[in-house]
């Protein structure tokens, strides 16, 4: 029988939480489990990442894996193509790191190791719950989020911006959308 890691994921410093549970096999990538990650937020993928642990309090940050800076003659960043999850998760202790998408508007998630073990299904990931909508890709940070949840709330822009462009911008998102059952279609195998 196949063998899967089970995650939580949830981004930092937005209230109330948004969160997503999800399965990947044990012998995927650091890169497999990025797009995973990708795929539950409905984001897509158009920045760097980075997979970091240690430095809860934001101290002492080490890179397990992302993309390495190209113009390093030696990268400091393992490349999360080549880097296994179980390289990480396999050691004692290790049940947790951060994720961090978007340089720009430096998205930072809990990555939490909730189970794991064999399941009879064969299937690459899977994903299993949730609640809310991740931000909109390119939206600001998490003060853009909070620019476009007012938005929607007061159908004014406390930025001062057009409000309805920038609702057309948003494209129908809202902030308390969340349906497993689509999600799970558009999550994939």
């Amino acid at each position: 029988m196949p063998s899967y890691y089970e995650f939580e994921i949830s981004l930092r410093d937005v209230a109330p939480r948004i969160w997503r549970r999800l399965q990947i096999i044990q012998s995927a990538t650091f890169k497999d489990l990025h797009e995973a990650i990708q795929a539950a937020a409905h984001w897509e993928n158009r920045h760097l990442y980075v997979f970091r642990t240690g430095g809860w309090g934001d101290l002492d940050l080490a890179d397990i894996a992302g993309i390495p800076d190209p113009d390093e003659t030696i990268p400091t960043t393992p490349d999360a193509k080549k880097v296994k999850l179980k390289s990480y998760f396999g050691r004692l202790g290790n049940s947790r790191l951060r994720y961090v998408y978007d340089f720009g508007d430096d998205w930072d998630l809990d990555v939490v190791l909730t189970n794991q073990g064999e399941l009879p299904d064969t299937f690459k990931r899977r994903l299993l719950a949730g609640e809310r909508a991740f931000p909109p890709e390119d939206c600001g940070g998490v003060s853009g989020y909070e620019r476009f949840v007012a938005l929607l709330k007061t159908g004014k822009d406390p930025w001062g911006d057009n409000a309805r462009e920038l609702k057309q911008w948003l494209n129908g998102w809202k902030p308390d959308g969340f349906d497993l059952m689509r999600q799970k279609l558009l999550f994939g195998r």
